[in-house]
């Protein structure tokens, strides 16, 4: 698991929804996301599985979407981390 302390820095700028952006445009924004997300350094975490819950947990960064298994061990970009975290998932 990633130190705390340690500053991390966005997969990618944080995107202001405009109106009237093509899907165009919104698949290149997910796209570059995924390039960022793949660029970053990786954690590695165990999302608790507790009975009665689903056994995933869905992430979305700018459009690009991660499907998390939970109960195993997952190699995750740090910002999916950050954003798990800050959902009260981890």
């Amino acid at each position: 698991m990633a130190n705390q302390n340690e500053k991390t820095k966005p997969a990618s700028k944080p995107v202001k929804a405009e109106p009237g952006l093509t899907k165009k445009q919104i698949d290149a924004i997910a796209e570059q996301t995924g390039a960022d997300l793949k660029a970053e350094p990786t954690v590695n975490l165990i999302i608790p599985k507790l009975e009665g819950e689903s056994d995933t947990v869905e992430c979305c960064i700018n459009g690009y979407n991660y499907v998390i298994k939970k109960g195993e061990m997952v190699k995750v970009p740090r910002s999916v981390a950050d954003v798990l975290r800050h959902a009260g998932v981890l």
